[in-house]
């Protein structure tokens, strides 16, 4: 089973002592949704999003229209936070 293969996974210690983003202690390791920050035994899964970056999802956001409200949170924060996504430098 590869960590790509977009199934429900359980949070295992090496999960926990991953890189992600760049930080080894885990503080990364979240759901991209509710900000929620994994810990051991907790549900987690790895979704591909073609229109925008990839997501990590807990058990509780994840379901059937997760990448709608993924593209719905995304769209959200380009609007809200459009400096951060304007590419001209003013």
């Amino acid at each position: 089973m590869s960590f790509t293969d977009q199934k429900p996974r359980v949070v295992t210690e090496k999960d926990l002592k991953a890189p992600w983003g760049g930080y080894r202690d885990g503080r990364k390791f979240r759901c991209y949704l509710c900000g929620h920050r994994f810990k051991l035994g907790d549900t987690f899964r790895w979704v591909l999003s073609r229109k925008y970056m990839n997501l990590m999802t807990c058990g509780d956001c994840d379901g059937d229209d997760v990448l709608e409200r993924w593209h719905k949170h995304v769209e959200d924060s380009k609007k809200k936070y459009w400096w951060l996504w304007d590419r001209e430098e003013t």
